[in-house]
């Protein structure tokens, strides 16, 4: 199944939810979410979707509980890690990639985290791309905050600033990155229909097909993903006098 997607993201609901209903920690449920970003990693690449980026950790859930945070970087921490030498990633390269506030992480997690970028940078088949320390009002207050930088120093002019251009400053903000494509279909599940401070410039200025789905993060499964993309391929072949 080639979906025609080139950038799908998702907001992953519902794996504290998911780990309670079975009287487990909050950490299980992480774990199985991460197993599920795997498989889902696994299938958009096979349906040729080159970028899929994903909510991790926005910059809200820093509120939480300490203990559950702690647990959260750890797993962050080891699966970071394990991308230098993950065959999967290598043979299918993939470029990881993570957008956010990276510096309010702990430096363990930052220091994993540049070694699976730098693994990485070389690829640009297929974009994994991890929000973490992510809000999107941030994300373009940062984005502005740049472009008034570059404005003063005569980088760019007044006349320059457009839409591509305010795109160009947006996450990943780092050198030789490309910014992120627009996003065409966004992903929520566990059950609430709210888009959560996530991608507001790439999605809403693209009119994204949304897809909201009722399954918890770790029960989200290969038919439900191409339910999603079923719906997107239906929305956007509407003609346009029946939206």
């Amino acid at each position: 199944m080639n979906s025609n997607l080139n950038h799908v993201a998702i907001i992953q609901d519902g794996n504290r939810r998911y780990a309670y209903e079975r009287g487990n920690s909050a950490y299980k449920g992480h774990e199985e979410g991460v197993a599920t970003t795997k498989k889902i990693l696994e299938l958009a690449g096979e349906m040729g979707i080159t970028h899929l980026t994903v909510y991790a950790l926005s910059t809200e859930n820093f509120n939480r509980d300490q203990e559950e945070l702690q647990d959260l970087f750890s797993l962050f921490e080891q699966e970071f890690k394990q991308i230098k030498d993950n065959e999967k990633i290598h043979k299918n390269q993939i470029r990881v990639r993570v957008i956010g506030k990276t510096e309010l992480l702990p430096n363990r997690v930052q220091k994993a985290i540049e070694i699976a970028e730098k693994s990485t940078e070389d690829y640009d088949n297929h974009y994994l791309n991890i929000a973490l320390a992510y809000g999107s009002k941030t994300e373009i207050a940062d984005a502005a905050k740049n472009i008034i930088k570059d404005t003063q120093k005569g980088k760019i002019t007044k006349d320059e600033i457009d839409e591509e251009l305010v795109s160009q400053y947006m996450y990943p903000d780092k050198p030789n990155e490309p910014p992120l494509p627009d996003v065409e279909l966004m992903i929520r599940t566990g059950g609430d229909k709210r888009i959560s401070n996530f991608l507001m410039w790439q999605s809403c200025g693209n009119n994204s097909v949304i897809y909201f789905s009722n399954h918890l993060w770790p029960e989200f499964d290969e038919k439900e993903f191409k339910k999603a993309i079923k719906q997107y391929q239906k929305t956007k072949n509407r003609p346009q006098n029946q939206k």
